[in-house]
């Protein structure tokens, strides 16, 4: 099963319910001021869900984070926070030249993400009668959401650190690109989350999914993983013909069209 709840005025949101810690599952749920101090105050270093960052960074590293972090249950990246050696996390802030403006970051990384993919930044800024070590300090969060439907998010450019067609994953710190078995699981958790390939989905996505299938396939050499993709294509392309209406139309004969 997958959370759904309210954020904000309209705003609904959607996250795996595995989600750990539990402080950073109560802070997705209602990202307020309150939720957020409880969550760095009692923060338990960078897992699948949670990314830390100094400042912000190259759109195509942050753009993989993102990806990893939607196909893995979704979940946030906090930047004014760094890690330390020891896992702990450095409370730092952002200085006024770092703290970047939330829309301007949003409408940049829409040329690296999936329409799809839903995200949002949010800005959290702590006053003089705050609490140590949160007191007068800066930070922004990236909030990614997780819809099983849409499940694999992959790379819709090859840019610095993205490559088309890739399929990325969080593996505790980091972001890497998915292996046969992290897709398996991937798609054990978008059952469980009762994600479907189905209905929902626009012919455009069906379409561009097929493309990406495509790409896969020819570039790979692995002979399991190439008649999967093989079947895959087959029954997405059947998919299309259903949307389209034309999967009981049969081509006319070359002979009868002779005649």
């Amino acid at each position: 099963m997958i959370h759904i709840d309210k954020v904000g005025e309209g705003f609904k949101a959607m996250f795996f319910e595995d989600i750990q810690p539990q402080k950073l599952k109560d802070f997705l749920n209602d990202p307020t001021h309150e939720t957020f101090r409880e969550l760095l105050l009692h923060n338990t270093g960078e897992t699948d869900f949670l990314d830390f960052k100094m400042k912000w960074i190259d759109l195509t590293k942050l753009a993989k984070h993102i990806l990893a972090i939607a196909n893995s249950g979704g979940g946030c990246i906090i930047v004014g926070v760094s890690q330390k050696s020891d896992g702990s996390a450095s409370l730092d802030g952002l200085s006024n030249a770092d703290f970047l403006d939330k829309a301007d970051v949003d409408n940049k990384l829409d040329n690296y993400l999936p329409n799809w993919l839903k995200y949002r930044t949010e800005d959290f800024i702590f006053d003089s009668q705050d609490v140590e070590p949160l007191r007068g300090k800066k930070f922004q969060v990236l909030i990614i959401e997780y819809d099983p439907k849409y499940v694999p998010y992959t790379s819709i450019i090859s840019r610095g650190e993205l490559r088309y067609g890739a399929i990325y994953i969080r593996q505790g710190t980091k972001s890497i690109e998915a292996s046969n078995e992290n897709l398996v699981d991937m798609i054990l958790r978008k059952v469980k989350s009762g994600g479907s390939y189905t209905t929902e989905l626009s012919l455009q996505e069906h379409l561009t999914q097929l493309k990406q299938l495509y790409y896969e396939r020819n570039k790979q050499s692995d002979e399991e993983y190439e008649t999967f993709i093989e079947q895959t294509i087959a029954l997405k392309q059947r998919r299309i013909e259903q949307i389209l209406d034309i999967e009981n139309l049969k081509e006319e004969p070359s002979t009868q069209r002779q005649k």
